[in-house]
């Protein structure tokens, strides 16, 4: 397995041994949880925590946990038990967790289905030099504590979609994060940069999202740092998101609110 090192993790345990003190919380949403003791036993209190038009969003809440095992990502149609594909598209809620810090190249976009966490926490989890992660109709998904870095664009083929479903896939844009027709959508604590076309891509009509707590950098286009499409009906908020480019509010991005 591919070694992987980030000195700028926060530390998510109550006390920060480097340092030697105390656990802080910046904002209400890291307040909700991240001091608790017990949080990595009590993974399920997150989903009380976010604010915004996607308050409401309670991802895998209720389910089972699965844990990913397996970094590896070879069949879009069937994929293979322990890897991260073959719990996104799982029928019902499912909290996703990971086994151990790890490098996931994705061959074709990740389609994830309605009622999913995918968290991060504990682990460094990088979804690198590969597809990124594609939310299209539906709704109920959490997304945090990944880091998605140097995504390209894929040329498509079969995929499976849900539980029950495959579907011929165009070619996808190569966005780290693309909300299509979706609702009900939190992303939190995600590390982006450098990828093909946007970071967070969010159109067709999506509506209750909202994103927080991201580092969004090494980024050219920056009016698709989070691309909004003119004209349609959503509700997007961005929480104490860093390292946004000041040139993206001072593009008059509709519908766009930054909260700080």
């Amino acid at each position: 397995m591919e070694a992987v090192e980030n000195n700028t993790r926060r530390d998510l345990r109550q006390k920060n041994k480097k340092h030697g003190g105390p656990c802080e919380a910046t904002n209400p949403i890291d307040s909700c949880w991240r001091c608790k003791a017990d949080w990595a036993a009590n993974r399920f209190q997150l989903a009380k925590c976010s604010k915004g038009f996607g308050r409401k969003t309670t991802g895998g809440l209720g389910g089972p946990i699965y844990v990913v095992t397996d970094e590896s990502d070879n069949d879009m149609v069937n994929p293979k038990p322990g890897t991260l594909r073959f719990g996104a598209v799982q029928k019902g809620p499912l909290w996703i967790t990971f086994a151990r810090s790890m490098v996931i190249r994705l061959k074709q976009e990740l389609m994830v289905s309605s009622d999913k966490t995918i968290d991060g926490r504990g682990a460094n989890v990088q979804i690198r030099d590969g597809a990124g992660i594609t939310m299209q109709f539906v709704n109920n998904v959490i997304i945090h504590g990944l880091h998605i870095q140097d995504i390209k664009a894929k040329p498509g083929g079969l995929i499976r979609d849900s539980f029950d479903h495959v579907g011929q896939r165009t070619r996808s844009d190569g966005d780290a994060i693309s909300i299509y027709g979706s609702s009900n959508i939190w992303i939190d604590h995600l590390s982006l940069s450098e990828c093909e076309d946007g970071l967070v891509d969010v159109i067709q009509g999506s509506t209750g999202i909202t994103i927080s707590n991201c580092h969004m950098t090494k980024h050219n286009d920056v009016s698709n740092l989070v691309c909004l499409i003119s004209g349609q009906t959503l509700d997007l908020v961005i929480y104490y998101a860093l390292s946004l480019s000041t040139e993206l509010s001072s593009r008059g991005q509709e519908g766009l609110t930054l909260n700080s």
